[in-house]
């Protein structure tokens, strides 16, 4: 009698911590009002309000139509993080990189870099193969030249009033004519955040 009943309260315990585990989770609106927004931390969605502000920009002022080669070879340079805050700025790299292929006047240069840096190592070689084969191998290839550089800058200010804290992020992004050497668009997006704690639908 003992031993039952010892095993049902071992049971028993089991069943509630087992519960006391389980987390409740659901899929979300990655661009609605239900999203976890911190006040002092940058979110996945400030990724793409700020790439969505450069990249209306950029595609209002005509600029892409016009840069003489089409498609233009554009080449990103990381973002300069000069914000309190460590992490992958290529989250914004990434949607401004795929507006700009969408747009049908560019191409982002992947197999070639400052120094010989590469995006993508693999094709770089496979590029120098086939440069190799057809006998070009000792020429500059104006094809992994670019038109166009794309540089950019995120900032950061905050502030605090009381209880209330605010914080800035702001982005900003040259485009750059490597022909003339002049900058043909200068771009800036900002995003504003106030709160006492992190918060849904802030």
């Amino acid at each position: 009698m003992r031993n039952t009943t010892l095993l049902a309260s071992l049971t028993a315990t089991s069943i509630l911590l087992t519960a006391a585990g389980c987390q409740k989770a659901a899929y979300v609106d990655p661009k609605g009002n239900d999203l976890i927004v911190s006040a002092d931390r940058m979110n996945v969605q400030d990724w793409g309000l700020l790439a969505d502000q450069v990249i209306q920009s950029m595609m209002t002022s005509g600029v892409l139509q016009r840069i003489p080669n089409q498609p233009a070879g554009v080449l990103l340079s990381p973002i300069k993080n000069t914000t309190t805050q460590q992490f992958d700025t290529d989250g914004i790299t990434k949607k401004i990189r795929i507006a700009l292929l969408d747009s049908g006047r560019c191409e982002v240069i992947t197999a070639a870099g400052p120094g010989g840096a590469a995006e993508d190592k693999i094709a770089q070689e496979a590029k120098l193969v086939k440069d190799f084969q057809s006998g070009k191998d000792n020429k500059v290839d104006m094809n992994t030249v670019p038109d166009v550089t794309l540089t950019a800058k995120l900032l950061e200010d905050r502030a605090r009033a009381g209880s209330t804290r605010q914080v800035a992020y702001i982005l900003q992004m040259t485009l750059t004519n490597t022909t003339t050497g002049r900058s043909v668009w200068e771009g800036e997006a900002q995003i504003v955040k106030q709160g006492e704690r992190s918060s849904v639908g802030f």
